[in-house]
């Protein structure tokens, strides 16, 4: 999706001229934070953002990772007006470009091709959800770890293998047994040991 003529489009919308930010966050930075209120579309044009959440014992599991182009928010936040369930981090320096829900929708109520594309972000979202629920009830976490190093490519090296292992569901210490068990089959030739 070119998400910069989608912005200039949205810039010259009625409903949102005036209301559009751009800021930029430093590494570690927080762009929305856990138990707070951002109503919000952020889209996210240069550097890496994870989404996580914080347990109460203070133990943090990644939801998902953000790179340029990517859309972030909380649905929670924009649709009911609550406190965020999650946070979102900057892992490396980023500029985003902000939005208010609420004018947005307006915005899309009047345009055929903007609401084509607000439907088109809602059924990605849905779909990524449900497979990321998928492999976690379903598939193994050597599997899980495949499936990411695939879909994740692009930007696998710039991520720490406790991200990883966190987005994976797993302890890095987990992590190394799946990574060794890997190379040794791949040196045997064995195709995806378990």
């Amino acid at each position: 999706m070119d998400f910069g003529g989608l912005i200039k489009q949205l810039e010259s919308n009625r409903h949102l001229a005036g209301h559009i930010r751009t800021a930029r966050f430093a590494k570690a930075a927080q762009i929305i934070k856990q138990g707070e209120i951002c109503k919000d579309v952020i889209f996210l044009r240069k550097g890496l953002a994870q989404m996580s959440y914080v347990t109460f014992e203070g133990k943090e599991w990644i939801k998902s990772f953000f790179a340029e182009n990517a859309v972030m928010g909380s649905r929670r936040c924009q649709i009911t007006g609550e406190p965020s369930h999650f946070a979102i981090t900057c892992l490396e320096d980023c500029e985003v470009t902000a939005f208010p829900y609420d004018k947005l929708r307006l915005a899309a109520a009047e345009n055929a091709d903007l609401l084509a594309v607000f439907f088109d972000f809602n059924e990605q979202v849905s779909l990524r959800k449900e497979k990321r629920e998928y492999e976690f009830l379903c598939l193994s976490a050597q599997d899980r770890y495949q499936g990411f190093i695939e879909e994740y490519a692009n930007i696998v090296p710039r991520l720490t293998q406790a991200q990883i292992a966190s987005f994976i569901g797993i302890t890095p210490i987990a992590l190394s047994r799946i990574r060794k068990r890997l190379r040794q089959a791949e040196s045997l030739g064995v195709a995806g040991a378990q």
